[in-house]
């Protein structure tokens, strides 16, 4: 028996001084690898649109344009650093393929691709990651732009005056957020995606020819427009979150669903009409446990709007107002002789367990 505890106690003395060797080497070898890497696209018979596609496995993506002249079409912009322990001899290679692998010139594709996590290597056990690609894009060139990152947050700023085709941004992981900053156009499809993160878009003097689509699985949706147009339907959903939505003279180029939803979050929405909306605008706006808060104004004669809501636990709150009435037992709030008006917003308001609150004025 005497043996035997002392066979026991050697072996935890070689078990903890083995572990706190391995743990002292490792902050002795920590550390961080730090590169920079440049691209160009310069393609060499330039289309009437350009096609650039980024996949990144992790960091983070930064759209811009170009501030003074340049010959290129786009100029990538690579900062990486992976720091952690067991770092003393690794380099960049040890965690990603070669840059050679990432940028082809020919195709407008760039690929930045970890390698998997290795269970033998402790210096994958304590890594982390900063890692920022930035494109720069020229203000006179039309791209149809995709990006899909796996773990990180995507960013674009269109500067004025820019012409986009169709633009894409999808994170697994991370957050979406797109910026215009005047006088734009996407002639294409506008798709914002993240499984889990938030996704936001601030948009002003802005045409969206072919609609706008937003959605998240798991966090909080923002749109806001201001001066926009909406040449089709315009579309917003979350999983779990909330969903602010705010328009300020928007107008349309033909009648489009604009439909807000989320499954368990609220949704507050703020509509701003004061110059014709040229068509009619109906949609959803629904959430299964939250509440559904809108406020609306307008000084048109032609224009006219009208909320039905439905609430299985919860309560309709209307605000009075002497150009609106409450009607079908308390369920509709419109303007005042609705159906004469040339333009009508349309709106189902609905909740399953939560409040639907409604303030609205209209000439």
């Amino acid at each position: 028996m005497r043996n035997y505890k002392i066979a026991l106690i050697i072996a935890v003395a070689l078990i903890v001084g083995g572990g706190a060797g391995f743990v002292i080497y490792g902050f002795a070898t920590s550390g961080s690898i730090e590169n920079s890497f440049n691209f160009s696209y310069e393609p060499s018979s330039p289309d009437p649109i350009e096609e650039l596609t980024f996949n990144v496995d992790i960091g983070k993506i930064l759209f811009t344009y170009n501030t003074t002249p340049t010959t290129s079409y786009a100029k990538i912009d690579v900062n990486i650093e992976v720091a952690g322990l067991y770092m003393e001899g690794k380099t960049y290679t040890d965690f990603f393929h070669p840059s050679t692998q990432w940028w082809d010139n020919t195709t407008g594709i760039f690929n930045l691709q970890a390698l998997p996590d290795a269970w033998f290597n402790p210096s994958h056990w304590f890594k982390s990651y900063n890692i920022t690609v930035a494109v720069t894009l020229r203000t006179d060139v039309v791209y149809d732009l995709t990006a899909l990152i796996s773990v990180g947050s995507i960013e674009m700023l269109v500067s004025d005056d820019v012409i986009l085709n169709g633009t894409s941004l999808t994170s697994s992981t991370g957050s979406i957020k797109l910026t215009t900053l005047g006088n734009n156009e996407f002639q294409g499809k506008v798709r914002l995606a993240s499984s889990t993160g938030s996704v936001e878009s601030f948009a002003a003097n802005t045409n969206f020819t072919s609609g706008f689509r937003a959605l998240t699985s798991t966090g909080s949706l923002s749109l806001n427009y201001t001066n926009c147009l909406m040449g089709d339907d315009l579309i917003g959903t979350v999983s779990t979150g909330s969903v602010t939505f705010k328009c300020y003279n928007m107008v349309y180029t033909k009648d489009i669903s604009l439909n807000l939803k989320t499954s368990t979050g609220s949704i507050d929405a703020e509509i701003y009409q004061y110059i014709s909306m040229d068509a009619n605008v109906t949609g959803s706006w629904e959430t299964s446990t939250g509440s559904v808060d809108v406020l609306y104004r307008d000084n048109l004669i032609n224009t006219n709007v009208k909320f039905v809501g439905s609430t299985s636990l919860g309560s309709l709150n209307y605000t009075p107002h002497a150009t609106m009435e409450i009607t079908s037992l308390g369920s509709v709030y419109s303007t005042l002789n609705y159906g004469d008006a040339m333009y009508r917003y349309v709106f189902s308001l609905k909740t399953s367990t939560g409040s639907v609150n409604a303030n609205a004025q209209s000439a």
